[in-house]
């Protein structure tokens, strides 16, 4: 069964194999990372366990208990068989979850599989991605990958976007699809409305329940993959380069890391300000300088810096973000660069998350908070060390 065709087009062979290498290599770049910085730890793992929380990192990771509060891991293979109470963080080059997670989950991987409860929203971007028949998301999803196959149910709005998609679990609310083939298998039942945009119409296996209208947009296969890899590919590269970028400032400035984002948490509102200062005059005065003969040199130099100093000020915002989702979880006093590490992953995947719902405000607004630190902290560095000391 197939929908009925609105326009003609000329069918091309197309081969999309590069998100799948693409979502390999950061997965891939967040395990390594992860190994690197802890593996003078017992084992070649670091973990942090409490009441209320579990942060991991490692070749292989594992949670050994039920954990009350959020997981917070990263590794080459990572498998969550035990009921989580909170949030779920989770990256590496396979990760699967079947234990119940009883507040959203939000993973990024090479292959991903999750069968079991969710309670709150789910968010995966992948190269394989499986949701199994146990699955049960009481919150929104937001799905992207090469592969992408949704068994289970699903209580609130879908979206997915991927190369080639197949539906064979129920959806009760309103879905989204951009795929470059989509199949709605026998065991499908689909009770809300469905919009799809593709290259061809969605096949409709016998047996399908299909209870609304199925609306359908036909676009080149260029175009799916093009909207598919706007929100994958993006997601992926943000939170790879960010990531990597703090592995960088923690092997080489952790203590200035500590200090920008302990002037961040003392002084928001400067923050907020300076940044948003510097980010209007900083541009203005590098043009002016472009365009006099003798200050090109410096002003195509500040122009550089402005630009590495943007992606330092988000980078300062990841930091934050990861430190005060530690707090709000009593995590504890952190001491190691292995706990720094998860922290930055936390907030790395928190801002990739966020991006990815609210689009490029949230990175505007980490800019301006994370730029306005660096600046805050850097006048005070060099006041210290020009003010004369007091005899």
């Amino acid at each position: 069964m197939t929908l009925p065709q609105s326009s003609t087009f000329r069918q091309r062979r197309f081969s999309p194999r590069w998100l799948h290498i693409v979502s390999s290599i950061a997965a891939g770049a967040f395990a390594v990372g992860a190994t690197s910085l802890v593996a003078q730890a017992p084992g070649g793992d670091e973990r942090s366990t409490r009441p209320d929380n579990y942060y991991a990192a490692g070749n292989r990771v594992e949670v050994p208990e039920p954990q009350a509060g959020d997981v917070v891991v990263a590794g080459r293979q990572v498998n969550i068989a035990q009921p989580v109470g909170g949030d779920v963080l989770a990256a590496g080059w396979r990760v699967w979850l079947s234990g119940r997670a009883d507040d959203d989950v939000r993973i990024a991987g090479g292959e991903i599989g999750v069968n079991a409860p969710i309670a709150g929203d789910l968010t995966l971007a992948g190269g394989n991605v499986t949701l199994g028949k146990e699955t049960h998301v009481s919150g929104r999803a937001w799905i992207t990958g090469q592969t992408v196959r949704v068994d289970g149910v699903l209580e609130r709005n879908l979206e997915i976007a991927g190369a080639n998609v197949q539906i064979a679990g129920e959806i009760r609310q309103p879905v989204r699809v951009v795929a470059e083939k989509l199949e709605i298998l026998p065991s499908a039942r689909i009770l809300a409305p469905m919009t799809y945009r593709g290259p061809s119409p969605a096949q409709i296996a016998e047996g399908a329940t299909v209870a609304a209208p199925v609306t359908f947009d036909r676009i080149t296969p260029r175009e799916a993959r093009g909207a598919r890899a706007t929100s994958s590919a993006s997601m992926f590269l943000f939170s790879v380069h960010l990531f990597l970028a703090g592995l960088l400032v923690l092997v080489f400035m952790p203590r200035v890391e500590e200090s920008v984002v302990a002037t961040l948490r003392a002084q928001p509102v400067k923050s907020l300000l300076a940044g948003f200062v510097l980010f209007v005059t900083v541009p203005i005065a590098a043009v002016l300088l472009v365009v006099s003969i003798l200050g090109l040199p410096l002003g195509l130099a500040l122009g550089a810096l402005y630009a590495m100093t943007l992606f330092a000020g988000v980078l300062t915002t990841a930091f934050f973000v990861g430190e005060a989702e530690a707090k709000l979880a009593e995590f504890g006093a952190v001491a190691t660069r292995g706990q720094h590490l998860m922290l930055l992953l936390a907030g790395v995947l928190t801002l990739a998350v966020l991006r990815s719902v609210f689009g490029g405000l949230v990175v505007f607004l980490s800019m301006l908070f994370g730029v306005g630190a660096l600046m805050l902290w850097a006048y005070r560095e060099i006041s210290h060390v020009f003010t004369p000391s007091q005899a």
